[in-house]
Parts: C-alpha cells; sequence; structure tokens
C-alpha cells in the first residue's frame, strides 16, 4: 500500500504575482497550503492548525509581524519554517523578527523555487521529530460512550493518528485501537484521547498509551518512511541546486 507524506503550509500575501508564482512552487512541493490575504484568518490558522511552513509577504499592508509572532507562541507550530517575501531593505527585520528563508520581490519562479528547496530541507528535518503519514488502513475501534466504531486511519505519527469515521466522535472520548501498519503483519495496539474532530467524520487523536515494542515497531516504519518521502518525493526540477 502507497502511502504519502503530507506536509501543510499557510502563504499570506495579497500580491496576485506572489500567489502565482508561489502556488506553483507549492505545489511542486506537495505542500497543502491554506492562501489567507487577511490578518484575522491567518492568525486563526497559525493558531489552531499545525504547519510545516509559513510563508509571509513582508510588503502586506497588515504588519506580517503579527504572523511569525503568532506562529513562534503556537505550541502546534513553534518550529515551522518561515519563509519571507521581501523588497530591499526589509531582509534585517524580517531576519530580527524570526524568519528562516528569504524570498526577495519580484518573485520569481527559479530564485523562489531554490529558496523553497533548502526551506523544505528543514521541514523535513522537522519531520523527523514528528513525522505524520498519510495513510489509508482500515481499523475497528473502541470508543467510550459508543462502542465500537469502524474507521479508517487516514494520517499516523509517533504521537496520533487521525480518524475517518461515518460517524462523529465527541472531543476528549477515549479510543482503543488495535492495526497493522502497511506492509507488515505486526499488530499496534494504542489508546488515545479525541483532541479535535471537524463535520465530515475526522477526528484526531493524541496516544496516551503505546506499549514500548509497539513504540519501536511505529518509530521504525515512521524512519523508513521519511527515508523514502525524501529520496522519491523532492521534485527532480531542483535537484541539481539542492545543498544539504
Amino acid at each position: 500500500m502507497a502511502t504519502h507524506f503530507r506536509l501543510d503550509g499557510l502563504l499570506f500575501s495579497n500580491d496576485a504575482q506572489v500567489l502565482v508564482v508561489m502556488n506553483q512552487i507549492l505545489n511542486k512541493f506537495s505542500i497543502e497550503t491554506e492562501v489567507c490575504g487577511e490578518l484575522g484568518s491567518a492568525l486563526e490558522v497559525v493558531t489552531h492548525r499545525r504547519l510545516d511552513t509559513v510563508v509571509v509577504d513582508w510588503e502586506h499592508a497588515d504588519d506580517p509581524t503579527r504572523i511569525v509572532r503568532a506562529t513562534r507562541k503556537s505550541s502546534p507550530n513553534s518550529n515551522s519554517t518561515i519563509v519571507a517575501l521581501v523588497n530591499p531593505g526589509s531582509e534585517t527585520r524580517a531576519l530580527l523578527v524570526g524568519a528562516h528563508f528569504m524570498i526577495h520581490k519580484p518573485a520569481d519562479i527559479d530564485h523562489a523555487g531554490r529558496c523553497m528547496r533548502a526551506a523544505y530541507g528543514t521541514m523535513l528535518q522537522n519531520r523527523r521529530r514528528a513525522a505524520r503519514v498519510l495513510v489509508d488502513i482500515p481499523v475497528t475501534v473502541r470508543v467510550s460512550e459508543l462502542g465500537v466504531v469502524e474507521a479508517r486511519i487516514s494520517d499516523l505519527s509517533v504521537g496520533g493518528l487521525a480518524l475517518q469515521c461515518d460517524q462523529s466522535l465527541g472531543t476528549n472520548s477515549d479510543v482503543l485501537a488495535t492495526f497493522a501498519l502497511p506492509g507488515s503483519s505486526d499488530l499496534i495496539h494504542v489508546t488515545g484521547r479525541v483532541v479535535n474532530v471537524n463535520d465530515r467524520g475526522r477526528a484526531g487523536v493524541r496516544f496516551s498509551c503505546v506499549s514500548e515494542d509497539d513504540l519501536d515497531i511505529l518509530e521504525n516504519w515512521l524512519a523508513i518512511e521519511l527515508a523514502e518521502m525524501e529520496k522519491v518525493e523532492m521534485p527532480t526540477d531542483y535537484a541539481d541546486i539542492y545543498i544539504d
């Protein structure tokens, strides 16, 4: 069964040229990106969503420093990779606030691609600490107050998983699940708690108990999947300009 790493990002800009160039590049790197042109919606995303990268147009009319600072204060995003789109003269300010990489405006596809290539390497390093892999694993789970529920695991990490169910699960519900990893006959037994849900049947579960043996199996499997992603999923267009 094929698996796929999912990277998530935010693009904060209302510059039409920036949006065209950056969306094209982010798509090449398979980064699922939410585009925000308003400060309020961007702050909501960086506060409540787990993001691998935040790309900020430093010339936006709203104060871009608020986006970076909110990202740094958000527990799931304190280590997110920050990329700033800057005009000459804005570089120092962007670095001081916390940008890791800079793309000079007007952004062109080659320069922006080289910068995002380097930023992508940093994202992968962070992923080694909290890798989340897209999967499609059928599973029968036992949920407090609901009993047995048929579901599918849609993504998986060392600290939790996402369930896709036909019925909604309640936040803070306790979950017991047993499943086999793709390509393995070993069964993983986990207990956890539902920490977030949406109206489309998705439930995020944070593990509360996993045995040492099962954790070793899961960590080793995730490490192999990450290594495969690094070899296969890096866009070949930029292979000659990647620097380790």
